[in-house]
């Protein structure tokens, strides 16, 4: 599974046996729904994690406002708009070092860039989140949106698709 969920859904046994309480959804469809299914429950995670399934962009927006924190445990994955989106409206982002993810987020600048494959390390980065004060964690907020707003908006990927094309 190219997405991580495995490592994601361990990360959150490892919050759970430290009596972090949290609840954690899963957007979206695949092929390896089932298997993410059976994960959860063998994992224990039942009460914690939500399947939303595919839903529209109206109520993915509302899962968006509803987070406090967006994970991206790819193994692999280019550039994810997903996670500019999740950026764009504040979230804050933990994204694994796969391919383009980190070209996504500047690590502790604008989110947090873990290694693939590592349970403890998104579990350590959720349990440091939690111990930022407020002004901290809206300082990362703030150069994600202002980062996404200046660098990813239409007029700066028209221009970068001319030069590249120039060239």
């Amino acid at each position: 599974m190219i997405k991580g969920y495995e490592y994601a859904l361990k990360a959150l046994v490892l919050l759970k046996n430290a009596q972090i309480n949290f609840e954690y959804h899963i957007v979206g469809e695949g092929h390896y729904r089932e298997a993410i299914m059976y994960s959860i429950y063998q994992l224990g995670l039942t009460e914690n994690v939500m399947f939303t399934g595919q839903i529209s962009p109206v109520e993915v927006k509302n899962e968006m406002e509803w987070a406090d924190i967006y994970i991206q445990p790819s193994i692999q994955e280019g550039f994810c708009n997903a996670v500019l989106e999740a950026q764009a409206m504040g979230l804050l982002c933990i994204v694994t070092d796969a391919d383009g993810l980190s070209e996504n987020v500047l690590d502790g600048e604008t989110g947090w860039v873990v290694w693939k494959r590592s349970p403890q390390f998104i579990f350590e980065r959720i349990k440091n989140i939690i111990s930022l004060d407020l002004l901290s964690l809206n300082k990362i907020r703030m150069n994600a949106v202002n980062r996404v707003t200046r660098e990813f908006n239409l007029r700066v990927q028209r221009e970068g698709f001319i030069k590249f094309y120039k060239n």
